[in-house]
């Protein structure tokens, strides 16, 4: 098989003068794109990053694509970042991954950075890049996940996980160098693979969204429309708030990273090709898909593995299950990650080498992910999502471990214990996290949920906090966690006044996401918003207003009475 960079320079060989990635700045051919990647391996090669992990804390970007090909080319491992989270956040992920450089839009490291080697992304130039050598086996980049101990875990993907990726997903949805993909993904999940590949190792043209584009919306549907899009992957959250639009360019709707419903949907799926992937980060963006989705279909299989994708079901004890019973899923073949950087023990629990009969009839030993999702196989060889096998939360794509969050509030002075669930919303509802802490003081949670946010992504901030003295426990003096999944919330006092002056869009907004009127010092959280609801409210807000709000500062006063007062002082403070 070709290496990453084999297929990425092939395409940008064949296809010089046509165009390569574009944002609202500039627009750069392959030529430009790789004379600016060559240039840039060169830096990160002369400062010894070679082989090291190596920060991208850059906003999405012709500068940020640059950077990220750039270190596949230095034989650097690329750390993506979404630089939009907490620097407490952004420091421990650079602790967790080991990093020595980052590479920033000035050149200067981050605070949060302390004194790794830093640079900027070059700019294009006339000169041909080298081609730096790297193996399969080496490894390309990390992305963290949500880990159970309170730390992400950083999963390593190699060069020939990706390369599988590559060579794979392009003709499975028919994409070519004629089409425009829209890049909409954060850099901080894994997603955003597809969209680089399927674009630049086709010789097709990546249009990089800018932040106001990147959310749910008519905006959103704008973009696609404007730029002629004819492939674009989001989550099912993200198309079912996004008003359904007649794009007569559009050809190819990839969902992935949670479980789809067809009702909210159903206009996109019968208008378009639409597409349901399933891969955890731990087995390289994709690794089952059902290629087209049907509106009739109550419940949405994941679909098939690809090519070198072998897909097994087994039992607790890790035997097959009989045809049609349901099971763990576990992945083998091409597109595994390496495992998580210096976490040994949870690597072996993770990709255990087991003997395992494939399709074929043929029994061999092979290493295997446990994805800890738990599936069945329909008569027709699809796959359907059942649910996990543990306590972990997916919430509008992203991967959650409770584990985290309550690590995060027990540190904080005060709170004994804690535990995080996602309530079961009505129906056309969005799930929620609720955490339940004990503690002695009843004026905690406004403190609790500002000290969460300055260390959680904002995915990762409940919704909901109630404080109570004790927390019901089990016999064996464990937290009876289904007990407070099943209690009735404590009542929650909703105190409203009279309405502070915001702009009818932002009122709008308000009541879009939480389902109550905008008014006065209503908590935000308690009228039904949750973490990324707020920071789609943050985001919408900033970029019609000029503001400088962040989700830090709304998490600590969630009233339209400090929205108010942020947005006719012009800022946030």
């Amino acid at each position: 098989m070709s290496t990453l960079t084999n297929l990425l320079v092939q395409a940008a060989t064949d296809h010089p003068d046509a165009v390569a990635a574009a944002d609202e700045q500039q627009c750069l051919t392959y030529a430009q794109l790789w004379a600016a990647v060559g240039h840039t391996a060169h830096a990160l090669r002369d400062a010894q990053l070679g082989g090291r992990a190596v920060l991208l804390a850059l906003p999405p970007g012709t500068g940020w694509i640059t950077a990220l090909l750039a270190a596949w080319r230095a034989g650097a491992v690329a750390v993506p970042l979404d630089t939009a989270h907490p620097p407490a956040r952004l420091a421990q992920i650079a602790t967790a991954c080991r990093a020595s450089g980052v590479v920033t839009v000035n050149g200067r490291p981050p605070v949060w950075a302390g004194h790794l080697t830093a640079l900027a992304p070059a700019q294009a130039s006339i000169f041909p890049p080298p081609l730096v050598p790297v193996g399969d086996d080496a490894v390309a980049c990390i992305w963290h996940t949500s880990g159970s101990t309170g730390s992400p875990k950083p999963v390593q993907i190699t060069h020939g996980a990706v390369a599988a990726r590559a060579t794979a997903l392009p003709p499975l949805y028919g994409l070519t160098h004629t089409d425009r993909i829209a890049q909409l993904t954060s850099p901080a999940f894994d997603a955003v693979l597809w969209e680089v590949l399927v674009a630049l190792t086709t010789g097709a043209r990546l249009q990089i969204a800018g932040p106001a584009d990147r959310l749910p919306g008519p905006m959103l549907t704008r973009f696609l429309k404007e730029h002629r899009i004819t492939a674009f992957t989001c989550t099912p959250t993200h198309l079912a708030a996004t008003p359904f639009a007649d794009l007569p360019c559009l050809q190819c709707i990839v969902l992935g990273g949670e479980a789809p419903r067809v009702e909210p949907l159903a206009a996109w799926i019968r208008r378009y090709n639409v597409a349901n992937a399933y891969g955890p980060t731990e087995a390289c963006v994709e690794a089952i898909v059902a290629e087209r989705v049907s509106a009739e279909e109550l419940s949405v299989p994941i679909g098939r593995p690809l090519p070198g994708v072998t897909a097994w079901i087994l039992d607790e004890h890790q035997q097959p299950v009989l045809q049609g019973d349901a099971g763990e899923l576990y992945l083998g073949g091409d597109g595994l990650a390496a495992g998580y950087l210096a976490l040994p023990d949870e690597t072996n629990r993770a990709f255990p080498h087991l003997e395992l009969r494939f399709p074929d009839g043929l029994l061999s030993r092979v290493r295997v992910y446990r994805t800890g999702d738990r599936v069945r196989q329909q008569q027709d060889g699809q796959y359907v999502f059942l649910g996990r096998m543990d306590d972990q939360l997916n919430l509008g794509g992203v991967r959650l471990e409770p584990g985290e969050v309550e690590a995060a509030a027990t540190r904080m002075p005060g709170v004994r214990a804690a535990v995080l669930h996602a309530e079961q919303p009505d129906s056309g509802g969005r799930r929620r996290l609720v955490l339940h802490v004990e503690a002695d003081d009843l004026g905690l949670p406004p403190r609790l949920r500002q000290h969460l946010a300055s260390v959680l992504p904002p995915s990762g901030v409940p919704a909901l906090i109630f404080v109570r003295p004790s927390l019901p426990r089990i016999t064996s003096g464990k937290i009876d966690r289904l007990a407070l999944a099943r209690a009735n919330a404590p009542a929650t006092a909703l105190t409203t006044t009279s309405s502070a002056p915001v702009p009818e869009d932002v009122a709008g907004w308000w009541q879009e996401y939480t389902g109550t009127p905008a008014d006065g010092s209503a908590d935000y959280f308690a009228c039904g918003g949750d973490s990324l609801s707020a920071l789609l409210l943050v985001q919408q807000i900033n970029e019609a207003y000029g503001t400088a709000i962040t989700v830090g500062d709304f998490v600590a006063d969630p009233t339209i009475t400090f929205l108010s007062a942020a947005l006719f002082s012009g800022s946030s403070s």
